[in-house]
């Protein structure tokens, strides 16, 4: 949970709702099949866009947020624009609707998901 004061009070953003505003802003970008992990039978679960926030681990420290995501990508994109544009969306969408600061945007591409 991330906290933000002034001389009114203060506002707590879960961060669940962070990883929800994270969820939104990377399957907007071109070239994302969802969200996924790695289970540990090696296999890959696909997240759906009802259970947003999987598929991401945020932290949090004094200087900022850190955001983990876990891609999974269309076969025949350019992996690195794909996830350059996933870092600026993810962190400007999140500066922009909570005011807290993104350290970082890690995003770790999963698998490539190729149509037979």
């Amino acid at each position: 949970m991330d906290e933000t004061k002034n001389n009114l009070g203060k506002i707590d953003i879960s961060t669940d709702v962070i990883a929800s505003i994270a969820s939104y802003a990377t399957s907007e970008c071109y070239g994302i099949v969802g969200l996924g992990k790695r289970g540990p039978d090696g296999l890959i679960e696909l997240f759906k866009n009802e259970q947003s926030g999987k598929g991401i681990k945020i932290t949090s420290d004094e200087d900022g947020m850190v955001i983990d995501l876990y891609i999974i990508v269309e076969y025949g994109v350019n992996i690195k624009t794909v996830a350059a544009n996933i870092i600026e969306k993810v962190k400007y969408t999140i500066e922009t609707f909570t005011g807290i600061k993104v350290k970082n945007v890690v995003v770790n591409v999963q698998s490539i998901k190729v149509d037979i």
